[in-house]
């Protein structure tokens, strides 16, 4: 294949999964190709996406964090209780995201201060905030079914587009201009990719780490509170299973799971290739037992691709630089 079309596919190739996916699921199912089956498959895969732009952050740094989904159950219901008590929304939001700032702190400081590795600790730290929401809840669900100020958040509509939708292109927004536009987001690069020239280059590695899994906190905070609007109760269980959509999202997005590489442009557009393939699943009556069959294809498929895009974009640098030094 010619090296310019290798490149054009390469750069476009977001697109033209997208493409091809949405034409094959057109043609299987005409009920795919409809705006309100596209702003439900938004709507569906909000809470991943906002929660994806954050764990993104911290794969970037060549780490992994495990415990989104119990972080976001557990500040669903620090806001759920709350705004049951009486207190406003937006502080029942505040104390939310306060939660899941220290969450991220705490996997921040075992990971990059005490050396645990990041496997150990988020999956030890998801297993602890478990715990807590059960203690805090006895064991029982929360519901919000009559606060509506926050169920709006989850379930109403502004110009017919459903709010979470909003949400999670704020929190596209916001990652983008942390990653793109700041000095934080280049040091995230740089560390991901040679966390030992980072250090040589006078980046404290352990801040640009803790900060990334704080990060992360905050969207699994922002997350959770729009999952128990929508769902309009919250208990322990709450986001379960989410942290493998999260991967999910982020490395079918590009990301590399060794750090350096990626974007949350391609985080935004795993996360709505994953929600497509669910909708057209549902649409075309697979089994729910499916599903994960097809997601862990989907990420092992994602993973190759990369490391193929990887070498490819590897080998085109050094062709330019041979071209040059000729």
């Amino acid at each position: 294949m010619n090296a310019k079309l290798k490149m054009f596919l390469f750069k476009f190739r977001y697109v033209l999964i997208l493409l091809i996916v949405m034409a094959a699921l057109t043609i299987a199912t005409p009920r795919f190709f409809s705006a309100n089956n596209f702003l439900n498959i938004l709507w569906s895969v909000s809470v991943v996406g906002i929660i994806s732009m954050g764990a993104t952050f911290v794969i970037l740094n060549g780490k992994i964090d495990l415990s989104v989904g119990q972080i976001a159950a557990l500040t669903g219901i620090t806001a759920t209780i709350l705004v049951k008590s009486g207190t406003s929304v937006l502080v029942s939001i505040l104390a939310a995201v306060a939660v899941g700032v220290l969450c991220g702190m705490c996997n921040g400081f075992f990971v990059a201060c005490l050396k645990v590795p990041e496997f150990i600790t988020t999956l030890a730290t998801g297993s602890i905030l478990t715990g807590i929401a059960q203690l805090v809840t006895e064991g029982k669900t929360v519901s919000v079914i009559g606060e509506k100020d926050y169920v709006f958040l989850g379930s109403g509509k502004l110009w017919g587009i459903p709010v979470p939708i909003f949400i999670f292109a704020g929190a596209f927004i916001v990652a983008w201009f942390i990653l793109n536009k700041t000095v934080y987001g280049r040091k995230c690069y740089a560390v991901g990719g040679n966390p030992s020239a980072a250090r040589a280059s006078d980046i404290n590695v352990k801040r640009i780490i803790i900060l990334a899994y704080v990060l992360s906190g905050i969207a699994s905070a922002i997350g959770g509170v729009t999952l128990t609007a929508l769902n309009q109760q919250a208990n322990s269980s709450t986001a379960s299973g989410y942290e493998l959509d999260v991967i999910a999202a982020i490395v079918i997005g590009g990301t590399s799971m060794t750090g350096g590489v990626g974007n949350v442009l391609g985080t935004l557009f795993g996360a709505v290739l994953t929600g497509i393939i669910n909708n057209g699943l549902n649409l075309l009556s697979v089994s729910g037992e499916y599903h994960p069959v097809v997601k862990g294809i989907i990420i092992i498929v994602a993973v190759a691709f990369n490391n193929y895009s990887k070498k490819f974009m590897q080998k085109s640098k050094e062709n330019k630089k041979t071209l040059k030094t000729a």
